[in-house]
């Protein structure tokens, strides 16, 4: 199992550096500067960046691509050109009005894990109770989100805590290990506290330690269904 913790610094589901492509036409773009006060409309196939999420509650965006042609002539008529938003613009949109248009949004997103339980592969098979706490980097993808989810491959390395037994002896101590991971973090828009996903990774302990309990050294696998705290 392994879950989101709260004590590492995230991304808090914010804006910046996002990018989005509207599948509907979307409206309520405003120029962030100028006497322009007319609102523009974004043909749905549009591309912006998010600029910067400010406190309040705006975001400051800008357009580097602007669909000019579309499989529903309709759309295209009820956002006109003279209306249209352009690419060499920065507009202003309300978070809360942004979404509620369809979009595609991707983007850079980090926070933390923690892994108690592992499966070590390869050698000696099975679940250890060793535990991992990482801060990681992801990127988020436009996959699964018409289904209201979030598939984020991740990096991460941090502290681990490892069991090595002594074989002569019996005798198990934890020791301190640098752990590195890759995988994925699948969330839910229905409840943002459910997080799922799959690692894969290492521990990296001292020659000492390895030559002591080869098993620490082997590749794990951890897979997890949670909750964030």
């Amino acid at each position: 199992m392994a879950q989101n913790n709260a004590n590492f610094a995230s991304d808090d589901n914010r804006f910046d550096g996002d990018h989005l492509k509207f599948r509907t036409n979307a409206k309520g773009f405003m120029e962030s500067t100028g006497s322009d006060t007319q609102v523009k409309c974004a043909p749905a196939g549009s591309k912006l960046a998010i600029v910067q999420e400010r406190a309040d509650g705006k975001l400051v965006v800008r357009f580097y691509e602007v669909a000019t042609e579309s499989d529903d002539p309709e759309a295209l008529k009820q956002c006109p050109p003279n209306q249209r938003v352009n690419t060499y613009t920065a507009y202003v949109i309300g978070k809360n009005e942004l979404v509620n248009f369809d979009y595609r949004r991707t983007g850079v997103t980090f926070g933390g894990l923690v892994v108690p339980f592992k499966y070590r592969l390869g050698g000696d098979r099975g679940i250890t109770a060793s535990t991992t706490v990482a801060p990681y980097v992801g990127f988020r993808t436009g996959w699964f989100q018409t289904w209201s989810l979030s598939f984020t491959p991740v990096l991460s390395a941090g502290l681990g805590l490892v069991p090595v037994t002594d074989p002569s002896s019996g005798k198990t101590e934890t020791k301190s290990a640098f752990s590195v991971a890759a995988g994925f973090i699948m969330g839910s828009s229905k409840n943002e506290k459910f997080n799922s996903g799959i690692l894969f990774g290492r521990d990296l302990l001292s020659k000492a330690d390895r030559e002591l309990d080869p098993n620490v050294n082997k590749w794990w696998l951890s897979f997890y269904v949670g909750v964030s705290l």
